[in-house]
């Protein structure tokens, strides 16, 4: 447990706290270990309702992430409009993923419209957890869409890919935007569906996708890639500065060279590690028969054989990914 943790842990009775509406330790039980007791808190802390506000929105500032997103749950639950702007004012600070998506949906349960410019700009979002949650909130903060870019950006953001579709050309650069999300299941279907559409403002996020690190990623590209206008001719040279993302060659080389064996099980072999031990162990009954350095300078000129085969085999395996 860290350090903090120990420092700060909060007293085990959470009714009792609840009863006797000690706000502030109810604030710090957000950031105990315990799930059930930070929900059990939260939970408390939504019953005082408006006088917890304050202390919440202080709690936004702490360093721990995990008072954070106990703060904003509960923010989410107490529904004060006054807490909306710090809410927003947090997006713009946060960096973890899943708390900027707590206050997205929070920004959505708190239902001031306030809200909406900046939900709208996460429909642009490159991630789709965020991206979702936008759409989410709108939807609950009754938003419709001013302008055709929106509303398929929040297609796009729902996952509601029949509909991006039937937009046709229009929705090709709206999805090359979102061709970099983390999640390569997303990657795949954005390059799929621009293939579909088969619009030539899709070639550039083809491009990317054939040289992907993801392989599911990378032949979605190469199917989609011709229907964008991109030749056969050229898929190669796109393919060959893919980054690679098998075993590095010189380092399996350098380890079977030094430790014999280690450069076998880096790459994959399941028999590598027993030859380091048997290695290891020749290596050792040899120093004690000749001395410490007769024994390496025999075995360097094996294993610097060995060295370059784990090489060969290295780069072939990098070349399949």
């Amino acid at each position: 447990m860290p350090p903090a943790d120990l420092l700060f842990r909060p007293p085990a009775d959470i009714g009792n706290l609840i009863a006797v509406r000690d706000v502030p330790a109810l604030v710090r039980c957000l950031a105990d270990p315990d799930p059930a007791m930070r929900k059990r808190a939260a939970d408390g802390l939504i019953g005082i309702g408006t006088p917890a506000v304050p202390y919440l929105l202080s709690a936004l500032q702490s360093p721990r992430a995990l008072m954070r997103l106990g703060a904003i749950e509960a923010l989410a639950g107490i529904r004060d409009p006054a807490s909306a702007r710090p809410l927003i004012a947090r997006l713009q600070k946060e960096k973890h993923s899943e708390i900027l998506c707590a206050v997205v949906f929070a920004l959505g349960e708190i239902g001031l419209p306030e809200a909406v410019p900046c939900l709208v700009r996460l429909l642009s979002d490159n991630t789709k957890y965020l991206r979702y949650a936008a759409a989410v909130s709108l939807d609950r903060l009754g938003w419709e869409p001013e302008h055709e870019n929106d509303r398929l950006r929040y297609r796009i953001a729902r996952c509601d890919w029949d509909a991006v579709r039937m937009a046709g050309p229009a929705s090709v650069p709206l999805l090359c935007d979102i061709s970099h999300d983390p999640d390569p299941a997303i990657r795949s279907r954005v390059v799929s569906l621009i293939g579909e559409i088969g619009a030539g403002e899709g070639c550039r996020a083809c491009e990317d996708g054939i040289r992907d690190r993801d392989p599911g990623v990378r032949w979605a590209s190469v199917l989609a890639a011709m229907n964008c206008g991109i030749t056969p001719a050229r898929m190669p040279l796109f393919l060959a500065s893919r980054e690679r993302t098998g075993p590095n060659p010189v380092a399996a080389g350098i380890l079977n060279f030094l430790f014999l064996g280690l450069g076998y099980n880096y790459i994959g072999k399941w028999w590598g590690f027993p030859v380091f031990m048997a290695y290891m162990s020749v290596i050792v009954l040899a120093q004690l028969a000749t001395g410490p350095f007769l024994p390496y300078f025999v075995a360097y000129p094996v294993t610097a054989v060995l060295g370059l085969h784990t090489y060969y085999l290295a780069r072939r395996i990098s070349d399949q990914q």
